[in-house]
């Protein structure tokens, strides 16, 4: 028996009698289709599976088995085969059996030419009509399977919280909707080759393992190219014989699509060994690339979300910031009510007593008067001019003069201005400064005041008697030289809770509504402005004993130049 070979469907004919086949057969050789002869109907679906037959004329009554009996495998086999069934004699009850197991025609003999033409022409019709609605339905079968695996791809897309778990969910789609066996999808990574994201298929090793260079496989092909790779037979294809197809491949059919996110190729989908059997075709590579899209569209909205809640995280943290700030400014608000009306009120006191007893106040009375009011002068200025450095440096207005200087002169110039105030409590100091220290680079003047600020708190939050220690020493952070500058006060200790918070300006020690604070928040944040700008660092350093202990790492200016390149 022939294969299937021929362009034309072929026409059947099954009868025990050879001069009918030879009748039929003259009859039907005007049509230009192989005819195919068979004096038995046992061998039906041998036959059906070897041919590819259009039409079969069946008579009713054979020797071996019911004519009838052959219209039903023949149905059940292949139902688009349209059956004409012939008899000997004119039976009503045959012909409604037969019609009624879906046979096209019954005809009887004798019967002349034109009627056996006309049924052949009208069954050679109807089996392309049923062929044609068969692959319709079967294609409308399959974009519907599309369709829904997209929805369901583009669903995922959209839901997936994590990265990876939405590359698995979606690979798992692939699987099972497309009826694959093997699957991945593998993403361009920073060293420029295609690493596995998500497999399905794979042994874990593979994933791990698997590195592709643009130009290397058929990925690595669809990454120098950029578009898609169909492969109905890997064998037959002359693009990748390297390639070992029969123990990859089960049907040596493949297809790969690239993934593209604005234009740029971010990614590649595998797909192999359907389980069909059948090789991919142009209806699975446009399904593929719809899903690529969809990988895209889900990189992108994940992207776009992961964005959107970091900028929602800075708000809130900004939101929470200014909260802060906000209290922190009514507090200083409240404070500075107080630190610049209490100096005021003095200086109004006394300069309306001095007016008032003018003529009677002796000389010393009323010098006594005016250094009182001096002193409180002094005491205003010192806090509005605090107050408008601050906002000063803070808004960047304020001109630097940059240069190298010792740390050694600033620490004398300080410790010189408050020895007074350190005497009156009887503080106690210890200075320990390495030798041979390099120089630090800033504004020489603006570092003082910072450091002023420092040695002000030392002095003010410490007990009497306590100690005032300094330390400065060379250290190397990160291949840099920087100076480490270290003040400690036996004093006060900073609650836990205010570590975060005590370089913010306006942040006071204390609380208003209960207790008086020192100052008026602003000596902290002032060091805080200057050291940043020196691109330095100040810390709060642990200590297991009472106190307070601030660290500072003040760059050289070697390290400063290094620093400012790389932040610019």
């Amino acid at each position: 028996m022939a294969e299937k070979q021929h362009l034309n469907p072929a026409l059947l004919l099954i009868d025990d009698v050879p001069l009918i086949l030879d009748l039929l057969e003259d009859i039907l050789e005007s049509l230009d289709c192989p005819v195919i002869r068979s004096e038995s109907g046992l061998g039906i679906t041998h036959i059906l599976d070897q041919e590819n037959v259009a039409v079969v004329f069946c008579d009713v009554s054979l020797p071996d088995i019911n004519g009838v009996n052959v219209l039903q495998m023949i149905k059940q086999h292949t139902p688009e085969i349209q059956v004409i069934m012939i008899s000997g004699q004119q039976d009503f009850n045959v012909a409604r059996q037969v019609l009624r197991e879906r046979a096209m025609d019954y005809l009887v003999k004798p019967f002349s030419h034109e009627e056996v033409l006309q049924a052949a022409r009208l069954g050679i019709s109807s089996y392309y009509h049923a062929v044609h609605q068969n692959q319709a339905r079967l294609e409308a079968q399959r974009r519907m399977a599309d369709l829904i695996l997209l929805k369901k791809v583009g669903e995922t897309a959209s839901s997936g919280n994590d990265l990876q778990e939405l590359f698995d969910q979606i690979l798992d789609s692939i699987v099972h909707s497309a009826g694959v066996e093997v699957a991945s999808l593998m993403l361009l990574e920073d060293d420029g080759l295609l690493h596995i994201a998500a497999a399905h298929g794979l042994s874990r090793k593979i994933s791990n393992s698997v590195r592709v260079a643009a130009g290397e496989g058929i990925s690595g092909h669809v990454l120098a190219t950029g578009e898609p790779v169909l492969v109905p037979n890997i064998d037959q294809d002359g693009r990748f014989k390297s390639l070992d197809g029969g123990q990859r491949y089960k049907n040596q059919s493949l297809l790969s699509v690239p993934i593209y996110v604005r234009d740029e190729m971010v990614g590649v989908i595998n797909v192999n060994n359907k389980k069909s059997g059948q090789p991919f075709d142009l209806e699975d590579q446009n399904l593929m690339m719809a899903i690529a899209n969809q990988v895209s569209l889900a990189m992108e909205n994940f992207k776009l979300i992961n964005n959107m809640r970091q900028q929602a995280l800075v708000l809130e943290h900004t939101n929470e910031d200014l909260v802060r700030v906000n209290r922190a400014r009514t507090r200083l608000v409240c404070n500075l009510s107080h630190e610049l009306k209490t100096p005021l009120t003095s200086i109004m006191g006394y300069v309306d007593l001095s007016l008032s007893f003018f003529n009677k106040l002796s000389a010393d009375e009323l010098k006594d008067n005016l250094i009182q009011v001096h002193g409180e002068g002094k005491r205003l200025e010192k806090l509005i001019t605090g107050m408008l450095r601050l906002f000063s440096i803070e808004s960047e207005r304020e001109v630097w003069r940059w240069k190298s200087f010792g740390v050694p002169w600033s620490i004398a110039d300080s410790f010189q201005y408050y020895n007074l105030k350190m005497s009156e409590r009887k503080l106690l100091t210890e200075i320990d400064i390495q030798d041979d220290l390099p120089e630090i680079y800033g504004d020489q003047e603006k570092f003082g005041m910072a450091f002023n600020s420092l040695i002000d708190n030392a002095v003010k939050f410490n007990r009497d008697g306590g100690l005032v220690r300094i330390k400065a020493e060379v250290r190397i952070f990160e291949d840099l030289e920087y100076i480490y500058l270290q003040v400690f006060n036996q004093g006060q200790t900073v609650p836990p809770g205010s570590h975060e918070t005590i370089f913010d300006s306006y942040t006071q020690l204390g609380d208003i509504d209960t207790e008086k604070p020192h100052g008026v928040g602003i000596g902290l944040a002032l060091v805080k402005v200057v050291i940043d700008r020196m691109k330095g660092d100040i810390f709060l350093e642990e200590l297991a004993e009472e106190g307070t202990c601030f660290g500072l790492m003040l760059p050289t200016e070697r390290t400063y130049n290094m620093l400012r390149v790389e932040y610019e």
